[in-house]
């Protein structure tokens, strides 16, 4: 066993020199500082764990003070990066003025699984939409999940919201993303999902605008991109939250894309029945389903389908296809807590040091052996701490 004060206090070092930031009054935006501790290791890397560490030290001045709510979804967004789901949900509650939501109204007959639905209903449609909660990876996992047979039915481009568009000649040339490709793509299952689109064939878009107008800036960035050039195309949309609302006084991007094509799209809403009270939904075995638009307590989003995204989030590169169990053993004299265990494609972190991982796991106290779900291939594993220093590395293959 090596010695452990070293290693702790050369994090606890990493750690005081961002909170020098905090000096007096009121501290700096909390995700600035979660931001200057992602760019904390190697040149290029993204750390996962300094970000929650740093957050989490700095909690009283921020609970209590006017940037509680953007302290509180910082928290829950570098939760979820860090391979953290259920924590990101706590955190998300904590916010000011949050109360306990009403419960989704008793499904009426047998509850409807949601991916059959949709890919009945997108089978005969132009442009389809979904949003996910930035914090929450069980929205883009779906998407994962459908993505095979939604090419199967003729969709060839996936725009999604979350790109950089400067990474976008780089991303289609390297087909996997870096820390440049975006800013919530550094979570694991989303690095998975643009995997995955490259793979099958997909083009991707980037279509984001920073502008005054940004819902009509993003339709027409989208339009210029597809359907603009190829008005035959079939486009899939990931956007976040209210972005895919379609009612007119909103003027977001659905009705935009309505609005400057003549298309409809179909849209589908993963946010609100997730954002409610579970009630008697909560007996249902873990998956997706259809949930009534009258079910949803306060619908703020007109949309045509409304999906309780309950799916586990298994920890690895799946959305559903075959994969083998893989159990990580990690070798006691080099656990020096806290790390961050992080799974790369062995042949992307060869090419590129910045590849981001497929899995991400935050270490628990104790914890000697890490489960993963892994499609076959070549990894790398390797422990990290604080400082993004190294701390162990395992090539392995899965068969």
């Amino acid at each position: 066993m090596r010695p452990l004060l070293p290693q702790l206090v050369g994090c606890l070092l990493g750690i005081g020199v961002l909170a020098s930031a905090v000096r007096r009054g009121e501290p700096e935006n909390p995700f600035n500082l979660a931001r200057t501790a992602a760019q904390v290791g190697p040149a290029g890397s993204f750390n996962y764990l300094l970000p929650l560490l740093e957050l989490r030290r700095q909690r009283s001045a921020y609970q209590s003070g006017l940037q509680a709510g953007y302290y509180w979804q910082a928290l829950a967004t570098y939760a979820a990066m860090g391979g953290e789901p259920d924590s990101a949900a706590h955190y998300w509650r904590q916010q000011p003025g949050y109360s306990a939501p009403a419960p989704l109204a008793a499904p009426v007959g047998a509850p409807v699984p949601a991916a059959a639905a949709i890919l009945a209903q997108t089978r005969q449609r132009q442009v389809v939409m979904f949003n996910e909660e930035h914090t929450q990876p069980r929205g883009r996992w779906l998407v994962g999940s459908l993505l095979p047979a939604l090419y199967q039915q003729g969709f060839r481009y996936l725009a999604l919201e979350a790109l950089e568009a400067t990474d976008s000649a780089n991303l289609r040339q390297r087909g996997y993303p870096v820390v440049a490709s975006g800013f919530y793509t550094n979570e694991p299952h989303f690095g998975n999902l643009i995997r995955q689109a490259r793979q099958l064939g997909f083009q991707l878009v980037a279509y984001d605008a920073m502008t005054a107008d940004r819902e009509r800036d993003e339709a027409r960035n989208l339009v210029a991109a597809t359907l603009g050039p190829h008005p035959q195309a079939r486009v899939l949309v990931l956007a976040g939250h209210g972005h895919i609302n379609e009612a007119s006084s909103a003027q977001a991007l659905a009705a935009w894309v309505h609005q400057l094509t003549g298309i409809d799209p179909l849209t589908i809403e993963q946010t609100q029945a997730a954002q409610a009270g579970l009630g008697q939904w909560q007996h249902l075995p873990a998956g997706a389903y259809l949930v009534p638009a009258a079910s949803i307590p306060a619908r703020g989003l007109t949309c045509d389908l409304y999906v309780l995204n309950r799916l586990p989030l298994p920890l690895g590169n799946s959305f559903g296809q075959p994969t083998q169990p893989t159990r990580l053993a990690l070798p006691a004299d080099s656990l020096r807590p806290p790390q961050v265990l992080l799974v790369h494609w062995q042949r992307e972190k060869q090419a590129q040091p910045g590849a981001e991982p497929v899995a991400v796991h935050c270490l628990r106290p104790g914890e000697t052996s890490v489960s993963l779900s892994l499609v076959p291939g070549a990894y790398v594993a390797e422990l990290r701490d604080a400082a993004g220093r190294r701390c162990w590395q395992r090539a392995f293959s899965v068969y």
